[in-house]
Parts: C-alpha cells; structure tokens; sequence
C-alpha cells in the first residue's frame, strides 16, 4: 500500500476506532416511528450535527460529518440513525477519491447496537458490509451466512463512539466496552488522561483526552496512535482528533455543529414535566 493510499484510509480515523441482511436474515426496511419504549438517558439527540476538517500535516484533505438524522423502527426497534460520511476534497480526489459512508442504529432504549453498515469507496477499493446484532441470542449475523458470538451489550465501532461519549469520564480511569467489527468481538479500552483546551472553528472547548486501544478495519487501527479531544460539558463533542500514522498526522477538527436534543428532553417539553 502506497503512502497516499495508507494515509487516505484514515480519514475516516474520527469515527472511533475510523456484516448482514440477507443469508436467511430478512432486515425489515427502515421507516421513521412514534417512541414506544422509554429512551435511555443520553448527551446526543435527533437532530445533531458535527461538522469536521481533515488535515494531512498543512494540507487539507477532505470533510466528515456525524449526524443523527431521526428516531426509525428497525425490525420492531426503536433505533437513533445515525450516519457519517468521510470525503476528500478536489484536490485529494484528483489522485485518490474518497466517498465512505457508515451507518449505525442504536436501540433507544438499551443504547445498543441493533444494525451496522458501512460502504467504503476509497480509490480502486470498493467495500459494503451489513451486520445485524441479535443481542438475545450474543450472534452477530453476516450477509454470507457467518455468526459470530458477541457480548449481549455489544456495540459496533460508531455505536461505541456514542457510547463512550455517554459516559461519565473521569481522568484517570479507564474504560472497557465490548465491541465488534470484521468477524471479531473484542474489548475496546477506553484510556481518559486527563484535560485540555482546545481550539477550533467551531470555538474554544474544555477537552478529556481520550485515548481508544481497538482493533478493527478502517477505524482506530494500530497502524496509529489516535487521540480524541471530548467537550467536558453536557455535550460530549468530540472536537478535535489527533493521529499519529506511518506517514505522518492527520487532525480531524470541528468546524460546526448543532446540537439535538435528547429524546428525554422532547418528552419533557411535550408532558410539562420537571426533570
């Protein structure tokens, strides 16, 4: 793999480290639902939107975003969609094009992972993969007919990214999450050191460096060291990552965002009722 292949393949770094409906298992179409189960206490909500630069030493190399577009019934669930693109700009793109999109809904009310996909177009490499997570049965269910055993909790490698972000960081402590991506369960460890301010676009935020150890393709490698920035604020953003690769270090920044609002939150606003 050349430098400028090695180095485009982590512009997805970002989303944390950055399978299967057909072979006997019907995935029901997605469609947008009423709530009908009692949503899990969350910082992220409908309607969030992250915004990011990527950076190769001075060079701009493309966009990624993070959103959670809506609340959709999957297989009888109801799920957070949520979905991130990674592209590289004219210039990258005139010698390798990157188009990756990845997909994950989350059960509102576990906050697991139910479904996972991603469609990777990276130069000449072409990948989509599709994982349903049958978490009564710890299976995770490919397109070609594999299962593979997973934790009952298991997340995918977006879902953790969401997961972790829910989590009451402390620095000092580490964190384990049980995980899966290509045809392996592990867990991920979650390393907080300590604080920081950083800078962006986007403002000035009161960081948790957070360091992920995970194995997986395409997201938080061990080709690189990868370090994440998260607001210490009811938010949880991620705002800047930083990683350290064979080639050299591509920064991801935040340049905008919205904010949603958590599925709690809107029933509160809708009942009247006081937190």
């Amino acid at each position: 793999m050349n430098t400028n292949r090695i180095m485009m393949r982590h512009l997805g770094a970002f989303l944390l480290v950055g399978l299967f409906c057909s072979a006997g298992i019907a995935a029901a179409e997605p469609s947008a639902t009423a709530l009908e189960v009692e949503p899990a206490p969350t910082v992220y909500g409908p309607g969030e939107l992250l915004v990011f630069d990527i950076t190769y030493g001075p060079i701009s190399a493309g966009e990624a975003t993070l959103e959670i577009s809506d609340v959709i019934d999957f297989n009888g669930r109801s799920c957070y969609h949520i979905e991130s693109r990674t592209n590289s700009n004219r210039f990258f793109s005139s010698f390798y094009k990157v188009r990756d999109r990845v997909m994950s809904y989350i059960a509102v009310d576990s906050l697991y992972s139910i479904y996972f996909s991603k469609r990777l177009r990276e130069g000449d490499f072409r990948r989509t993969v599709e994982v349903v997570f049958d978490h009564d049965a710890g299976l995770a269910h490919y397109a070609d007919g594999k299962q593979v055993e997973v934790d009952s909790s298991v997340q995918d490698v977006l879902s953790a990214f969401y997961h972790v972000r829910n989590l009451d960081l402390v620095p000092g402590a580490v964190y384990s999450v049980p995980a899966h991506s290509s045809g392996k369960s592990y867990d991920l460890k979650v390393y907080v050191h300590g604080r920081e301010t950083v800078k962006t676009e986007a403002g000035e935020f009161g960081c948790l460096v957070v360091e992920p150890a995970i194995e997986g393709e395409g997201l938080f490698k061990h080709e690189g060291k990868l370090t994440i920035y998260i607001s210490d604020d009811a938010n949880r953003l991620p705002v800047m990552i930083k990683t350290k690769v064979p080639v050299g270090t591509i920064d991801v920044e935040l340049k905008s965002y919205r904010i949603g609002t958590p599925l709690r939150a809107l029933e509160l606003e809708v009942t009247g009722d006081k937190p």
